[in-house]
């Protein structure tokens, strides 16, 4: 994967069912008028919108939680039962799973092309709309106002592709999921402030490391960690955040991330401020304040053992830190439960202060030509979709599953079952219909400790930077120095940490990158897909 394309990694991990977190109650969660017979039924809306012929409808599903679950019969599927019913339509759901576009070039070449069609992300959606597969949206959807109004504008907008709108939002990505965490105990004990930049930055990770802020009276705690992913680089890894990238976001910048400036497009990894971002960093090494471990960390559990194991004082973690789960995990594993607490991303040396990027809307959920040839159909197809996401009564069932065996409601009020009382294996499939949960539903995400984590995602979405531009751009499949010039840049910015490149041959970075590996020739393409796709004139 192109890191650039990581910078909206936090939603592809949501897509796929490794959800990290949310947030705030669910707005959309309204009980169901069945819900005290305990089955899904039919709602008025579904009633007074679906006329009497039935339709077979096939949905090609990309953006299920669980797409390598194989989906029960139906007469074993209430929630198909309900979809059904409400819609007047033979659902013929197809899950992508890992090897989705070989499954969905199949159906192409065998014509066997679905009806709707969805995609985790939106270059394979341009891709396939390109190609003819998609349909243009824009006539249908006027007829459909309910639908458009049911997402905020900005994921509304990343649907659009050379005018037209392609798709409708499918998953809706988390934003500000992980933060700065300090240990709060640690500063109470060295009487330390929670720093705010990057020079008390240092001096609380130096006390952290050489100050026994543990008072075991050994040398063996570290004011930071970081990691190193399989992919080498300190900036955006499908491995998710790293730490590394936070301290680049403090200098705002970020490597192998585009943006635009003063009406161009630039790639942050010549960026002046990207060579004192490595400077800092490798001030940090230099100083042994970062747990030495972090180059044999490589995904997320090796990371969060450190926090569990209480031997490190800064990092960058999720919001679910404090919940009960967590904290015992942090009892058993360092004897101790440390007041940890999420803090504001440090002010950099130009003001910046950013803790990463808004989330961008890069799954989307489409129709396809095929179905657009019978008007009939292709009608049906959008209430369906509509249906899914905006039936107030049909969310929960969507969303949590089966009542009273994944969720109770209690006088209105939604809860998830404790998973420990029943074989969730059984019904890991009802995950592919819960694509339609909002990103601030805070019953999907079931936090124990909801005051904690809302305060954290609030302090966490203060401090994101706007990302229309990096997300909308990706490698000429034609490039031949498109792979070798990723990682000639993640490798040299890895030298210049660690110290084993000197600062002093910085230009002679900058120059091979622009002579041998054609960075300006990569920023035409990027100039070329923003300007085909209405950001930049």
């Amino acid at each position: 994967m192109n890191p650039r394309k990581a910078s909206t990694l936090l939603a592809m991990t949501v897509l796929l069912g490794t959800v990290a977190a949310g947030c705030s109650k669910a707005n959309n969660t309204t009980t169901p008028d069945s819900a005290a017979t305990g089955t899904p039924g039919k709602s008025p809306a579904a009633t007074t919108a679906v006329d009497d012929k039935k339709y077979k409808i096939s949905f090609y599903n990309t953006i299920g939680y669980r797409l390598t679950t194989p989906m029960p019969p139906k007469d074993q599927d209430p929630i198909r039962q309900m979809i059904e019913k409400d819609n007047n339509i033979d659902l013929d759901m197809v899950m992508g799973g890992e090897n989705w576009k070989d499954k969905l070039n199949l159906l192409i070449s065998s014509n066997q092309i679905p009806d709707i069609v969805s995609f985790p992300d939106r270059a394979s959606a341009i891709k396939y709309y390109d190609q003819g597969l998609l349909a243009d949206l824009d006539d249908l959807l006027k007829s459909f106002p309910e639908l458009t109004k049911a997402f905020d504008p900005s994921r509304l907008e990343p649907m659009k592709y050379k005018g037209h709108t392609i798709g409708i939002p499918a998953s809706e990505s988390v934003g500000g999921v992980n933060g700065w965490w300090i240990n709060g105990t640690w500063l109470k004990k060295l009487n330390l402030n929670v720093p705010t930049n990057p020079q008390e930055l240092m001096t609380v990770m130096k006390a952290f490391t050489f100050n026994d802020p543990d008072g075991n009276g050994k040398n063996d705690t570290y004011g930071f960690v970081g990691m190193l992913p399989k992919d080498g680089s300190l900036g955006y890894s499908t491995s998710g955040p790293n730490g590394f990238q936070q301290i680049f976001w403090m200098f705002g910048v970020q490597p192998n991330f585009v943006d635009v400036k003063d009406g161009k497009v630039v790639v942050y990894n010549t960026d002046p401020k990207t060579k004192e971002a490595l400077q800092f960093i490798r001030d940090m090494l230099d100083a042994k304040v970062v747990d030495p471990d972090w180059v044999t960390i490589d995904d997320g559990l090796k990371r969060d053992n450190k926090m569990y194991q209480g031997k490190v004082g800064i990092m960058i973690q999720d919001w679910r830190r404090s919940e009960p789960a967590e904290t015992k995990k942090m009892q058993d594993a360092g004897g101790s439960i440390p007041e940890w607490k999420q803090i504001a991303p440090p002010k950099g040396p130009y003001g910046d202060q950013i803790l990463d990027t808004k989330p961008f809307q890069q799954s989307l959920i489409g129709i396809s030509k095929e179905a657009m040839k019978d008007a009939g159909k292709a009608k049906r197809a959008m209430q369906f979709i509509q249906y899914l996401y905006t039936n107030n009564d049909a969310y929960p069932y969507l969303s949590y599953g089966i009542k009273d065996k994944t969720f109770t409601v209690t006088n209105g009020q939604p809860k998830l079952i404790n998973r420990a009382t029943y074989n969730e294996k059984e019904v890991e499939w009802r995950y592919n219909y819960a694509f339609v949960r909002k990103a601030n539903d805070g019953v999907y995400f079931d936090f124990q400790n909801p005051d904690v984590t809302n305060a954290n995602l609030k302090i966490n979405t203060t401090y994101l930077k706007d990302n229309n531009i990096n997300p909308r751009v990706f490698d000429d499949a034609n490039d031949p120095l498109a792979q070798d010039r990723l990682k000639y840049v993640n490798e040299m910015m890895l030298k210049f940490a660690t110290g084993k490149e000197p600062m002093s041959n910085w230009d002679t970075y900058m120059k091979t990158l622009q002579d041998k590996f054609k960075l300006n020739e990569a920023i035409a393409t990027y100039t070329k897909q923003l300007q085909s796709d209405g950001v930049l004139k």
